[in-house]
């Protein structure tokens, strides 16, 4: 072997087995406060696609008809067309109905909005099994639609978000993203060919995605600390399903074009991520400011028409955002924020700060109505909890150690991006977003839910003023351009 050639990812680093995982969450410390792992099967490896036929047979079915749901977006694997692949497999043994779900062109995008789920529930009706076929959004519809009692199993066509393994649906309520409970798929499909057949920009995105293991998991932890969070507590256990492999995703990273194992250990990450929001009951251990900030930009290209990036490829520029947050944050209570009364955010005045921000792109009023009924009951939980910055006060070093296992500088996750080929800074999006958009999104982003959040955490010791946010936004730029100096320059 030449000397210079890169060394292939050890797949071994990313080790899954979903019995041993069952076994280990069951074993584990507070297992009582989990819920049950319901993801039956996971089907993964080399020709795993040429066992799809036998893992429909192998589940309780009420006849043998098949509907699959697809968007029309070509798919292939190994050169052929992953429809027709698809098909020949199933029927063979079952009665098979295609359909697709969403706009009929395939370069139109698919949104898991009220219609598309409504058509997608007529089409499965009747069915004795559900298959989907497709992206993150294909399976949330799928998970949404698939009738009660009838199995479903789901065959991941990228590695472009952590949401095949989990037992929710983003879907979008009056323009919104909300994520909803929906189900478990019984079965999940991974195969290398496949996914190596998808996009590579698609690929990346998951790599963005799982950036927020760096930030996420502390938001959680800060939740369960101020006791004012509407999620479930954190658990430690849960959040190390990925952050064990942080380091595996940081290396894999700059391999995901050029080498299979690197692929399929990104897909193992994410199936973990996925498997841990679902026992926690909740997208906390995986979702953070970070993603509140892409989500906020994906509905405002919603709102005016245009198309925004992958959701993954803007959660990993909205995780430098957020470790540039928690850096500031920390540097903040380090300076003595945490000595003073917290500054609770006034209802009326949250009101008509979130109808302001969402009047640009939503005049009608719906969107802000919408998220203000989310805020305002982290604002009632906040409100109740005494003085909720007591359990950071009480015992700072103790968190602070924490934070450390948790946390990583917004430059190694800038670092990370962009071994990935990923972009580290809004500007560099396949679909740019402007300045005045960044801090729109960036300043808002814990206005839309009742998740809390670092950014809830700077409202209260009252650092997340119109200056504050303005040097996170700096921070965060110059990790993105100078990833090794700016790492020190920036960090707690």
């Amino acid at each position: 072997m030449n000397a210079d050639a890169p060394v292939p990812f050890d797949l071994a680093a990313v080790h899954f087995d979903l019995a041993a995982v069952r076994g280990d969450l069951a074993a584990g410390p507070d297992a009582g406060r989990l819920l049950p792992l319901g993801l039956g099967r996971v089907i993964e490896g080399d020709g795993a696609l040429t066992g799809l036929a036998d893992a429909v047979a192998q589940l309780p079915r009420a006849s043998d008809a098949v509907v699959v749901l697809a968007a029309a977006t070509p798919m292939s694997v190994a050169g052929r067309d992953l429809r027709s692949v698809t098909q020949d497999a199933l029927r063979r043994r079952f009665a098979v109905e295609w359909v697709t779900v969403g706009p009929p062109a395939g370069d139109e995008a698919l949104h898991a909005d009220a219609p598309t789920v409504a058509a997608a529930t007529v089409a499965a009706a009747g069915a004795g099994c559900v298959v989907t076929v497709g992206s993150g959004t294909i399976t949330d519809i799928g998970k949404a639609a698939a009738p009660a009692g009838v199995p479903l199993v789901a065959v991941q066509t990228a590695t472009s978000v952590n949401g095949y393994a989990d037992p929710f649906s983003v879907l979008l309520r009056d323009g919104v993203k909300r994520t909803t409970r929906s189900r478990w798929p019984d079965t999940l499909v991974i195969d290398p060919a496949v996914l190596r057949a998808a996009p590579p920009d698609l690929n990346r995105a998951g790599a963005g995605d799982l950036m927020a293991m760096f930030t996420a998991s502390a938001d959680w932890y800060l939740a369960s600390v101020i006791r004012a969070g509407t999620d479930p507590a954190y658990h430690g256990a849960v959040a190390g399903l990925t952050r064990a492999h942080g380091g595996a995703l940081l290396t894999l990273a700059a391999a995901l074009d050029t080498d299979p194992g690197a692929l399929a250990g990104l897909a193992r990450i994410l199936t973990l991520s996925g498997i841990g929001m679902g026992v926690a009951g909740s997208t906390a251990p995986a979702s953070g400011m970070e993603h509140a900030v892409s989500h906020l930009l994906e509905m405002a290209a919603a709102a005016r028409g245009d198309r925004a990036s992958l959701h993954g490829t803007q959660v990993g520029v909205g995780s430098v955002v957020a470790a540039a947050t928690w850096a500031r944050v920390r540097r903040a209570i380090a300076g003595g924020a945490l000595d003073h009364v917290a500054r609770l955010p006034d209802p009326d005045d949250a009101r008509d700060r979130i109808t302001r921000s969402f009047a640009l792109i939503d005049p009608s009023g719906a969107m802000a109505a919408e998220c203000f009924a989310d805020y305002a009951r982290k604002l009632r939980a906040l409100s109740s909890a005494g003085d909720p910055l007591a359990g950071l006060r009480d015992s700072w070093a103790d968190h602070e150690s924490v934070l450390d296992t948790l946390l990583t500088g917004p430059g190694e996750v800038a670092a990370g991006l962009r071994a990935a080929g990923l972009p580290a800074g809004f500007g560099e999006l396949p679909e740019p977003v402007s300045d005045e958009q960044a801090r729109w999104a960036v300043a808002s982003c814990l206005l839309m839910r009742q998740r809390l959040s670092v950014a809830d955490l700077a409202v209260l010791i009252g650092c997340w003023r119109d200056a504050d946010v303005d040097e996170v936004l700096a921070d965060a730029a110059a990790a993105a351009v100078l990833p090794d100096a700016a790492a020190a320059a920036v960090q707690p």
